[in-house]
């Protein structure tokens, strides 16, 4: 390769490298402009789950090993849930509280996915998650604007999303072959 061409390729891949940099500047803005909303509207509700999602991360990155390290991100999310639901639960002091389901499904799905992270651990989260998504969507749709529960239902609606776009992630990722530097 002669140095001109040496020299185009170079600025190819600076521009390339600019143009993704620029979209991540702006999705990122973006996403912490609708954070900040669903934050504003939905105020102490979304709490729980963001603080419990933010401690299972930090306390994944040292407990996980490195091959575990790629089920982090859809661990977390679910585990923020599943801690929200328990909260919620316990509040309630309800022995059979409608949010039972959601905490063996999930707690089964990710002891799975903890102990033997894979596809099918994957497959059990991914079916709970996307059989009640529609459910909660439902919900949401029914109810006031600004009511509690409208407010509630959207952060279930968010997280849902969230973990079912870490778990295809992480399924994605689980199917490219290893590369060994």
């Amino acid at each position: 390769m002669n140095p001109e061409e040496s020299m185009r390729t170079k600025r190819s891949a600076s521009t390339r490298d600019d143009a993704i940099d620029t979209y991540t500047k702006v999705a990122s803005i973006a996403v912490a402009i609708g954070g900040w909303a669903v934050g504003m509207y939905a105020g102490f509700n979304v709490l729980v789950p963001l603080v419990a999602t933010a401690v299972v991360w930090l306390a994944g990155r040292h407990l996980f090993s490195e091959p575990k390290q790629i089920m982090l991100p859809a661990f977390c999310v679910q585990a923020g849930h599943l801690v929200w639901f328990v909260v919620v639960a316990a509040a309630s002091r309800e022995l059979m509280n409608p949010h039972l389901i959601d905490i063996v499904w999930l707690s089964i799905g990710l002891a799975w996915l903890w102990l033997r992270p894979g596809k099918s651990a994957l497959y059990v989260l991914m079916v709970y998650q996307l059989l009640a998504l529609p459910y909660n969507l439902l919900q949401f749709s029914q109810a006031d604007f600004g009511t509690t529960a409208n407010k509630v239902l959207l952060v279930h609606v968010i997280w849902r999303c969230i973990a079912l776009f870490y778990m295809a992630r992480m399924f994605y990722r689980l199917g490219k072959p290893v590369q060994s530097n």
